[in-house]
């Protein structure tokens, strides 16, 4: 009990009693007071025994006071109201609604052979306390239930924290480790296609330094490849240097739409970006996962499928999230134990590639395999799938779940 309720309690047990000896000449003193202590001491009792106890000591202390108001008179039905500040707090809800009603019964029996004014003014005051003390303890009620529920949002705030922070790790990791797959995917390119490149620079320089003196027309023309491969060789180089530079971070980096711009500007080929449904904010692990994902297809068909044009169409569904990246290049498909086969738009309606690519396993192997395995690594850690569409124009497709906040918790 607040410390309000009980200053009301006992001051509603003092004040009248003290009154009472004013208004009233009672022949012994000394026992009224007496009688005072010993419900006093009642209504300290109730708070220093157990829960099961309230009712019992509710229940004797307003018989005692009801007993007291038939000895000392009316007035002393006030101190008797004290105890509805107890039993109204009491469950279940008939409960105080019974002590209510035996309670009254009580004190029309102690007044019952005062006048009628009398025993109206007992009535009337006692059932206004008890409506007062209802009202009251529903307030109460629902203080405490207020501040239950500030107590349980505060702790799934903290939760919420702390799933943010799982999160925001969790992307981090998974943009480390991108980052290191994007290191080894250079240092793969420097070596297998630069450092092979530049091999064979070599020797056709020194093919070509013996071909000059005995045929310089042929030695001119194998000079003039030698520099297209150190042109195309330096393109590639400064690629792969300006993919070490950026470093992106999270905030704004994995734009798809930025990505198709700058691939747009370097290259000059046609892009385009299409979105369905109502966006919504992504968890930054699947940013990074569709970026990747979007970057890696586009490079394999501008570099193997000799691809004049790409696009990327993203869909928001309320369960997950899917990319397409679709290109008009060239694709080269290999099944597993046999033959390859090549197919771009121009000659896509050919009836027999058509019916062979038909009837191929649905695990071929696409060029460029070792992105098409990264891809699905990295989409599998966040619980998605990948699919590879060989069908004009070659299209690859990346299905993220969304995760809503109850879930992660």
């Amino acid at each position: 009990m607040a410390k309000e309720l009980k200053l009301l309690r006992y001051g509603l047990i003092a004040v009248p009693s003290v009154l009472s000896m004013y208004v009233r000449d009672y022949a012994d003193n000394d026992r009224f007071t007496l009688h005072l202590l010993i419900l006093l001491l009642l209504a300290a009792l109730w708070a220093r025994l157990p829960a099961r106890f309230t009712a019992a000591i509710a229940a004797l202390e307003m018989l005692y006071s009801s007993w007291l108001c038939y000895r000392y008179g009316s007035l002393m039905a006030l101190p008797s109201l004290s105890a509805l500040l107890v039993y109204f707090r009491l469950r279940p809800r008939l409960l105080p609604l019974l002590l209510a009603g035996i309670h009254l019964a009580a004190l029309n029996a102690a007044v019952m052979e005062e006048s009628p004014l009398i025993r109206a003014w007992v009535n009337l005051v006692f059932l206004l306390a008890a409506a007062l003390c209802a009202q009251l303890h529903s307030a109460g009620r629902g203080r405490e239930e207020t501040l239950h529920l500030y107590d349980e949002l505060r702790k799934k705030h903290f939760e919420l924290d702390e799933a943010r922070n799982r999160i925001l790790q969790f992307a981090a990791q998974v943009e480390n480790a991108a980052q290191a797959e994007e290191r080894v995917r250079i240092s793969r390119q420097l070596h297998d296609d630069i450092g092979h490149r530049l091999i064979r620079v070599k020797m056709m320089m020194e093919a070509a330094l013996h071909t000059l003196p005995s045929a310089p027309e042929a030695g001119m023309a194998m000079m003039g490849q030698v520099r297209d491969q150190l042109a195309e060789s330096m393109d590639d180089l400064r690629a792969a240097v300006g993919r070490i530079g950026r470093g992106p971070q999270l905030e704004g980096a994995y734009a798809l739409d930025r990505l198709l711009e700058e691939i747009g500007r370097d290259t000059g080929i046609e892009t385009s970006y299409t979105v369905e449904g109502a966006p919504y904010p992504l968890y930054p692990s699947l940013q990074v996962v569709l970026y990747k994902n979007a970057r890696e297809a586009i490079t394999n068909g501008l570099r193997h499928g000799y691809a004049t044009s790409v696009g990327i169409s993203l869909s928001y569904s309320p369960s997950e999230v899917a990319m397409e990246v679709s290109n008009n290049g060239k694709t080269s498909v290999e099944e597993d134990g046999g033959e390859r086969l090549e197919r771009n738009g121009s000659n896509r309606d050919d009836e027999t590639r058509s019916e062979r690519l038909s009837g191929m396993n649905p695990g071929l192997h696409l060029a460029g395999g070792m992105g098409i395995k990264g891809m699905e690594e990295r989409t599998r850690l966040v619980g998605g799938t990948l699919e590879v569409r060989a069908a004009y124009p070659f299209t690859v497709i990346t299905k993220l779940p969304v995760y809503k906040q109850s879930e992660i918790m």
